[in-house]
């Protein structure tokens, strides 16, 4: 296992579980991604960690995608503001920005692990057994895929 893999593997680790509780909601994510014109589905998992202010909600989460000649791994720090005053429940609509951990590595060549920054929009979508679901994009500002789309399911 290549050091970058480990290093973000730990990260990941860190992060998660020090955020982690009996209570706090998980959920998996699903998607597509384009990197320089790599194009990867990507699947992963994310953490509600809730709000550090009022409507700014942490979600950090974890995702994998595996074609296209290479393997990307990527761990997100996302910070979300969620427009309260433009919908009502069950919808949400949010936009925020993300700083994360790059992990990429092409089948023929060296992997390299890189700081990101990247601008994000979803929306979501309460569902009658507390469940959520949301659909969400993002763009690449630096080291970062260029664009994402992601459907995902958060458990409550």
């Amino acid at each position: 296992m290549k050091r970058g893999m480990i290093i973000l593997a730990l990260a990941a680790g860190l992060a998660l579980a020090g955020t982690a509780s009996a209570r706090t909601p998980v959920g998996i994510r699903a998607g597509y991604t384009d990197w320089d014109g790599l194009s990867q589905a990507h699947f992963g998992a994310h953490l509600k960690v809730g709000e550090l202010f009022p409507n700014v909600d942490l979600t950090p989460g974890l995702e994998f995608g595996f074609s296209g000649g290479a393997t990307v791994a990527t761990l997100n720090g996302d910070l979300a503001y969620k427009f309260t005053e433009l919908v009502e429940a069950p919808w949400g609509f949010y936009a925020g920005g993300s700083l994360s951990l790059n992990y990429l590595k092409p089948d023929a060549f060296d992997s390299d692990l890189k700081v990101g920054l990247s601008g994000l929009i979803g929306g979501s979508h309460l569902l009658n057994n507390g469940d959520q679901i949301l659909l969400e994009v993002r763009l690449g500002i630096l080291d970062s895929p260029d664009f994402k789309i992601t459907a995902g399911y958060t458990f409550f």
